[in-house]
């Protein structure tokens, strides 16, 4: 088998632009093709200063944005609107496959970091991942799909000038066919992986605890999750529900974790726990937990729920999105109607009345992480887009 060179270019990557959906498939899948011996580069953001480093095979360029406008008289304006870090990417790119050839780069659609390279003249072969692009995002969490016009156009044609599109599931390129026709007429849905050696259950007493990993926000179901807290509480006084992630704020500009505190008694905001881990922490979070809940508006294939279940752990989420081709329902997961509070408290009740079925459905979670979603269940799949790429006139 040829081995191949793959570029990732995605402001997100590890530790130092945190652990988002994109930043965790980016390290996953960059380290499982580094495991199996093809050459990996990763373009990410820098946070301080721009460096080089390698880790576990993976040669990593952290670039700043460029230019500075802030330099120059009367531009510092365009900070706003101009898309710094993809052209940084590009550049650097560019310097790379001079020195050693790259035959893919994959970016994803959101942020377009991949727009410039899309235009660059004997670029290698480019692979768009769909992840949600920023316009669906905005809509569900603002209600408006006009706030970042110029994002969105950027975003549109870094899907349309891409070689090959792939997406981890097909909800993800209907969402995606509302907004564009894609001359890609089959992309391939191929599965976010997980690290399942590392994402592993352990010997740990569960607690009454649920989960929630992510930032706090609309999109992602806190305003159902603030509605089902009082319903469990009352049945469940002891039950603790931990929020795992950074705060947002809500259309009215007031912050999530206030809305949450406010929608309890007093004596009762004791039960609720807000904090911030890294990704190697909540791994012990996951172990723990009763159960993970994400009763989402709107989800592609979110490593929370992929990390709690490789851990073992049952979860609950909403029948939208790409969560039916992730979880089975009643299996290794509830599926909640979307914006149901009540539906999603009987099922946390549930849940937390019957630990054997805890255990039952967080094992064929597992079972069904090691089957579908591990890394040598994915690569084997996605290096076959990639050859398909490179091999597209």
């Amino acid at each position: 088998m040829k081995r191949l060179h793959v570029c990732y270019i995605s402001q997100e990557y590890p530790p130092e632009t945190g652990w988002g959906g994109i930043g965790s498939y980016t390290y996953e899948m960059a380290q499982a093709l580094a495991r199996d011996g093809h050459r990996v580069t990763v373009i990410s953001r820098a946070i301080d200063q721009e460096s080089f480093s390698e880790e576990g095979g993976v040669a990593i360029h952290r670039v700043a944005p460029k230019p500075k406008w802030d330099s120059l008289p009367f531009a510092w304006r365009m900070n706003r609107i101009w898309p710094g870090f993809a052209w940084a990417a590009m550049l650097k790119l560019r310097a790379i496959h001079k020195q050693t050839p790259v035959d893919v780069v994959e970016a994803a659609e959101g942020r377009a970091d991949a727009f410039f390279v899309s235009y660059l003249p004997g670029r290698p072969k480019l692979v768009t991942r769909l992840h949600t692009a920023r316009k669906f995002v905005d809509e569900l969490n603002i209600g408006s799909q006009e706030a970042h016009r110029f994002e969105y156009w950027l975003e549109k044609k870094s899907i349309l000038r891409a070689n090959l599109l792939t997406a981890p599931s097909q909800a993800v390129i209907d969402l995606t066919r509302t907004w564009l026709t894609l001359k890609d007429a089959n992309p391939f849905v191929i599965p976010n992986p997980v690290d399942e050696q590392k994402f592993r259950p352990s010997t740990f007493a569960r607690k009454n605890s649920i989960v929630y990993t992510g930032r706090l926000e609309r999109r992602k179901g806190v305003h159902v999750i603030a509605e089902a807290i009082p319903i469990v509480l009352e049945k469940f006084p002891a039950a603790e529900f931990v929020f795992l992630g950074s705060d947002g704020a809500d259309r009215d500009g007031i912050n999530w974790r206030d809305k949450l505190l406010g929608s309890l008694e007093a004596d009762q905001r004791k039960q609720l726990a807000f904090e911030q881990k890294s990704r190697d922490s909540l791994v012990h979070s996951y172990q723990e937990a009763a159960m993970c809940i994400l009763p989402s508006v709107w989800e592609n294939f979110p490593y929370a729920l992929l990390e709690a279940m490789s851990c073992g752990t049952p979860v609950i989420a909403s029948n939208a999105g790409g969560f039916p081709e992730l979880i089975e329902d009643g299996v290794s997961g509830f599926l909640v109607p979307v914006n149901d509070a009540e539906a999603l408290a009987a099922r946390i009740i549930e849940l937390l009345e019957a630990p054997s079925l805890r255990t039952k459905m967080g094992d064929h979670a597992r079972q069904r992480v090691e089957t579908l979603f591990s890394p040598r269940q994915v690569l084997p799949p996605m290096i076959a887009a990639y050859e398909h790429a490179i091999a597209s006139s």
